[in-house]
């Protein structure tokens, strides 16, 4: 009950102390991160700048979009067994920047930013800061709008972090398969090589011995 006033309190406070030239960037952020959308584009956007190659980049993408979405999903799975009100419906003081009609917890917007940045972080190490901060300003944007409670953020990142980090080790284990498949056609490519080698040193012998 103590952690649950605390979370009610901190709800209540940060929703009523907005600094109003702020309300339009949280509400964007928001927006941006509609099942992990923003994620998709930075996936996109690292594919290009690494330079990992069309196959890969597509891959990445297509892994971020469905950690996002499993995200999403789980996020949702768990608001219709916990089914906990909206801070704005059990606290008449906190005026939404916008109304959603879906239970509380766990934050959606939570769980898809940490699943999209615990997976980009991995592909790459030196934007970790970057996402990690980003997924950070979208989760603290759920309560400073009004719609969620800290406590609600902090299980959302939780749940994208698992998933994120399922995501990874599916990401390795593709490249890990797409290494082994480029290794073993090398080696049928050294072995066709060294065959015809062989077969062109036989007929310069055969031909030699017949003169």
């Amino acid at each position: 009950m103590l952690l649950q006033s605390i979370d009610d309190r901190a709800a209540v406070w940060i929703a009523t102390h907005r600094l109003a030239p702020l309300n339009e960037l949280f509400v964007w952020l928001g927006y941006v991160e509609k099942v992990g959308a923003v994620w998709l584009v930075l996936a996109i956007l690292l594919g290009l700048t690494l330079r990992l190659g069309v196959i890969p980049t597509v891959t990445l993408t297509l892994l971020t979009g469905a950690a996002t979405f499993a995200a999403d999903s789980a996020s949702f799975g768990l608001k219709d067994l916990v089914e906990r009100a909206r801070p704005f419906v059990a606290h008449p003081q906190i005026d939404p920047l916008y109304v959603v009609h879906s239970s509380s917890f766990p934050a959606g917007h939570a769980a898809t930013a940490a699943a999209g940045a615990t997976l980009l972080s991995y592909i790459a190490p030196r934007a970790m800061p970057g996402f990690i901060l980003l997924a950070a300003a979208i989760a603290y944007s759920r309560v400073f709008v009004g719609v969620h409670y800290p406590g609600d953020v902090l299980a959302g990142a939780l749940v994208g972090a698992a998933i994120g980090f399922v995501a990874i080790g599916v990401w390795c284990w593709l490249r890990g398969t797409d290494t082994r498949l480029g290794e073993a056609l090398a080696e049928m490519g050294r072995r066709d090589r060294k065959a015809i080698g062989s077969s062109r040193y036989s007929g310069r012998e055969r031909t030699a011995g017949g003169a």
